[in-house]
């Protein structure tokens, strides 16, 4: 018998995908329940939104991700019946319903980025990234991939090797033009889809290959780490990772690629760098926010960091750092305990 669905390529080309995509997440269930994780792949998404932004109501949460309120109110409903999630009323409006992330949420969370989705997303990577043509031929062949070996398959074999976690270096003089170009991109591009930009207040460059270099001449006991995917391929993240006294050390020049944000490599990356200090004696991570980035501080309040109190000037008449638009920016300092 043939496949219909497949032999009527346009006619049924949602119910194509729709196939495609339950055999997709059958097998990050699969991948899943090996690390001993309870949650259907359709929920991550959910679980991803509130954690990168925060408690929203459900309906800001059916708008952003595109889908009915009637299937976001399912989901929420069965992830908060598992203790996923915790639904509060609103503080203006008693009627309306906020979904915000439980800690049982967040370390589910917490274990499926260090042991499910690396493993998945390099998966499907093999599956696609040397993919080309007209996109039904490229449905057939990942169809074709997937019968031969299917995601589960791929990310098992996955799991014996170093890739789960970003695997940080020393950043060396030859990798000083692309971090400076990263860091711009990430910083200052209006033009690059970037959450992380600051042009908004402060025009000009983020930094230059002359100031990275006095930089790390200046501290030898600081670290410029940078992240490649694969290994020896482009610069996907850095971060800088400097020593200061008591245990406490200050991580700056957090950037991910603009073309890579929104899939959880910043926090992947923030998590890295986290434990590459705390394997070199940190007890403690400082870092200094401008105050006016209010989402930025909310993601790292989320992320464990909390303010001490202390703020520190905002470095005007030196334009090296960029020419602020405002004259109202300082730093907030941040730390967390590790």
């Amino acid at each position: 018998m043939t496949d219909i669905i497949s032999d009527k390529q346009h006619l049924f080309l949602g119910s194509r995908l729709k196939r495609l995509a339950e055999q997709m997440q059958a097998d990050v269930t699969l991948v899943a329940q090996r690390a001993g994780i309870a949650i259907q792949p359709g929920q991550y998404p959910l679980l991803a939104a509130l954690d990168e932004h925060g408690p929203q109501r459900i309906g800001e949460l059916a708008r952003s991700m595109r889908m009915s309120q009637p299937a976001i109110t399912k989901s929420i409903e069965r992830l908060a019946s598992a203790g996923m999630i915790e639904i509060s009323p609103g503080k203006t409006d008693r009627r309306q319903r906020i979904a915000s992330l439980s800690a049982a949420g967040r370390q589910v969370l917490d274990l499926s980025r260090r042991e499910v989705w690396p493993l998945v997303e390099a998966a499907v990577r093999e599956v696609t990234d040397d993919l080309s043509g007209p996109l039904l031929q490229q449905i057939a062949q990942i169809e074709a991939r997937l019968a031969e070996r299917p995601l589960n398959s791929r990310a098992a074999q996955g799991a014996a090797s170093p890739m789960t976690a970003p695997r940080l270096e020393p950043a060396t003089d030859a990798d000083i033009p692309a971090i400076v170009a990263l860091m711009n991109r990430a910083y200052r591009d209006t033009s690059e889809a970037s959450w992380t930009t600051e042009a908004d207040y402060i025009s000009g460059a983020r930094t230059n290959e002359t100031m990275l270099r006095d930089d790390i001449a200046g501290d030898p006991d600081a670290t410029m780490l940078v992240w490649r995917r694969p290994a020896g391929g482009p610069l996907l993240g850095c971060v800088w990772l400097q020593p200061e006294k008591e245990g406490v050390w200050y991580l700056g020049s957090l950037s991910v690629d603009p073309g890579e944000q929104n899939r959880g490599l910043g926090r992947s990356l923030l998590a890295a760098a986290e434990a590459w200090a705390q394997e070199h004696g940190a007890r403690r991570i400082k870092m200094t926010v401008i105050n006016v980035r209010d989402a930025l501080l909310a993601w790292y309040a989320r992320r464990g960091y909390a303010p001490t109190g202390e703020t520190e000037p905002f470095p005007y008449g030196d334009e090296r750092f960029g020419i602020p638009r405002r004259d109202d920016l300082h730093f907030v300092v941040l730390q967390k305990p590790l």
